[in-house]
């Protein structure tokens, strides 16, 4: 099969894991006799340990080729998310997440890593938004199906499903030809030379305040809907599953979308789209702008995030897994800062001042992207190919 089949499948389920809590934080806090805030720290010590592993993953697929750690890192990650499952304790559940994103780590990085290595840049953002669509029907999947699952039958049962299922396209992987990207130890820039770069610098602090200001609050969406609006779980699956509607619309449309809006107006839009629905679920509107809100969160995500990745994926040719191991660790410590700052304000029933927070700082980070303009170099360097 066609490695980007395989790798896409795999990144299917592992976004899944990464967003399957939201709808059904509640539940599993009830289940452990825990605070959805304590639960909530699953998800930050599932991020840092994604992220963490981004400064191995990186080098390694640089000496050994992007399919082979995948693969290896694919086990693990199907074995400890069916160990989550099986936790009894608060403890135990957040010990196990954590294992589960450390080897997850590996999966959807060298995906859009892989992506960087074989799909020239003038095309790159759209197979980047194709990816996209990957991780946002993972995330309707997650909402819906995960609410559901919960809801009628187990959370527990939820988890090692799709642990399972990751199975079959590690499996499949194992009959791929790998072939090593750079076999030396030496090979390419190192960690010095890529964080003297400041456009290199700049990317990175981006999407650290991405993470910090998108997956933060959106940890908590669920609990605020439970609590704004009366919903149950199910019923908040649901509806959370219209931030990933949107991030697939835009994933599919994106080639029509570059065809009217450079680089910078998607950055600047992305930006706007994100900020805007936030700030306007702070008052008491009914819940049709609620799912609204959702939509164009998902639409802005996917036009700012994918000129990050964009852009990370071209901060070094020479060191592309490195460089583009430094953009995750800062995206997923991003996300594991907002994830527990915001849990704080969550338990103190202080939702309206997350939305302030998140709404304001994602405008500014859409804009500020959109200021620093892109490299012309792999532009140039296209072209003349």
């Amino acid at each position: 099969m066609n490695p980007l089949t395989l790798l896409f499948a795999l990144a299917f389920l592992v976004s899944v894991d990464m967003r399957i809590l939201t709808p059904v934080l509640p539940s599993i806090s009830f289940s452990l006799g825990s605070s959805p805030g304590i639960v909530g720290l699953a998800m930050t010590t599932y991020a840092i340990a994604y992220g963490t592993g981004q400064l191995f993953y990186g080098p390694l697929s640089d000496r050994l080729s992007r399919i082979a750690v995948v693969r290896a890192a694919g086990i693990g990650f199907a074995v400890c998310t069916f160990l989550s499952g099986l936790a009894v304790t608060t403890g135990q559940f957040i010990a196990a997440r954590l294992l589960a994103g450390a080897f997850a780590g590996a999966v959807i990085p060298l995906t859009l890593v892989y992506i960087g290595d074989t799909v020239p840049y003038q095309k790159r953002q759209i197979v980047l938004g194709y990816m996209s669509v990957v991780a946002s029907s993972a995330l309707a999947f997650s909402a819906s199906i995960g609410g559901t699952i919960a809801h009628f039958v187990s959370w527990r049962l939820m988890l090692i499903g799709y642990s399972v299922l990751a199975l079959v396209p590690i499996a499949l992987m194992w009959r791929l030809e790998t072939q090593a990207v750079c076999p030396q130890s030496g090979c390419g820039e190192g960690y010095g030379v890529i964080l003297r770069n400041r456009r290199a610098l700049f990317i990175y602090a981006s999407v650290f305040l991405e993470g910090f200001l998108l997956w933060g609050p959106m940890n908590y969406i669920g609990a605020f809907a439970i609590g704004r609006y009366g919903f149950d779980q199910f019923v908040v699956g649901l509806l959370i599953a219209f931030f990933g509607i949107g991030t697939m619309a835009g994933g599919l449309l994106m080639g029509k979308i570059r065809g009217f809006l450079s680089e910078t107006g998607l950055a600047a839009w992305g930006g706007i789209l994100m900020g805007v629905p936030y700030l306007c679920l702070i008052p008491r509107w009914p819940a049709a702008v609620f799912v609204a809100g959702l939509l164009l969160l998902g639409l802005g995500f996917v036009c700012l995030h994918t000129t990050l990745q964009l852009r990370g994926t071209e901060i070094s040719a020479a060191a592309r897994g490195k460089a583009f191991s430094v953009f995750i660790f800062c995206l997923f410590t991003g996300i594991s800062a907002g994830s527990a700052f915001f849990g704080r304000l969550v338990d103190a029933d202080r939702y309206e001042t997350m939305l302030l927070i998140a709404g304001i700082g994602l405008i500014g980070v859409g804009l500020a992207t959109a200021y620093v303009p892109a490299e012309p170099g792999p532009r140039r360097a296209v072209d003349r190919g």
